[in-house]
C-alpha cells in the first residue's frame, strides 16, 4: 500500500466517523429546557373512567397534555383530531411510549364515563380525566393556564373559556414544549420525537427545576 493509498484510506476513515458523529448529534441531542418552561408542571391526580390516574404513572412516556370540555365546539375535537393524526404518523415503536391526556375543566357536565366515550372516538391512546372545580384550577394554575365557567355554570348550555395550549411533557415529567392547538400532526410529531430522546430517571419529580 502506497503513502498516497494510505493517506487516503486515513482522511475516508476521518469522514466515516465525523459523519457517524454528526449523524449520532443530530438525532439524539436535546436542549435545555427553555427558560419559560421552568418551573412549570408537576405530578397531580385527576379521575377517569378507570380509577385515579397520576402524571407519574406515564415515566418512561411522552405525555401530550391538553385542558378543554367535550362540549366545546370547535378548538377541542381539532385539537385531538390532529393528536390522533400524528399518533398515526409515528412509528409502532414511537407510538407506544406516547399518551394524551385531555383535561376536563367542565366536571360538572364531564363525568369520567363521558370523558371515556369522547377522547376514545379520536385514539385509544388519549385518556379523559377531570376533578373537583378546586383541583382543576390547582392543576391548571401549575401549568400557568386558567379557565372560567360562564355564569357559574347554570343551565346546561353554558360555555367554557379556557386557553388552548398543548403541553408535551417528557419521559422525566417534565414539559418540554408548548403547541398552539392549530399545530399540524407534522409538528406534533417532531415535538414528540424530540422529547422522546429524554430518558427516564427513576427518582424524578415530575416538576422541572
Amino acid at each position: 500500500m502506497t503513502a498516497r493509498t494510505r493517506f487516503s484510506l486515513a482522511i475516508f476513515i476521518v469522514l466515516i466517523v465525523v459523519g457517524a458523529a454528526f449523524f449520532w448529534f443530530k438525532h439524539s441531542y436535546i436542549g435545555p429546557i427553555p427558560k419559560y418552561l421552568q418551573g412549570m408542571g408537576g405530578d397531580f391526580t385527576l379521575q377517569s373512567a378507570d380509577g385515579p390516574v397520576s402524571l407519574k404513572d406515564f415515566r418512561g412516556k411522552v405525555v401530550l397534555l391538553y385542558f378543554g370540555y367535550t362540549n366545546c365546539p370547535d378548538i377541542c375535537p381539532t385539537t385531538l383530531s390532529n393528536w390522533a393524526d400524528a399518533f398515526n404518523q409515528l412509528s409502532k415503536d414511537e407510538a407506544s411510549h406516547v399518551r394524551g391526556l385531555f383535561v376536563s375543566v367542565d366536571p360538572k357536565r364531564d363525568t369520567p364515563k363521558k370523558l371515556k366515550e369522547y377522547t376514545a372516538y379520536f385514539d385509544p391512546k388519549i385518556i379523559g380525566v377531570t376533578g373537583t372545580h378546586e383541583e382543576l384550577l390547582k392543576v391548571a394554575s401549575s401549568f400557568h393556564s386558567t379557565f372560567s365557567i360562564e355564569d357559574g355554570g347554570k343551565g346546561d348550555n353554558y360555555t367554557v373559556e379556557h386557553m388552548s395550549f398543548v403541553y408535551v411533557i417528557d419521559p422525566q415529567g417534565k414539559v418540554r414544549d408548548m403547541l398552539s392547538h392549530e399545530s399540524t400532526p407534522e409538528a406534533i410529531d417532531k415535538s414528540i420525537r424530540n422529547a422522546l430522546k429524554v430518558k427516564e430517571v427513576s427518582n424524578g419529580t415530575g416538576g422541572n427545576v
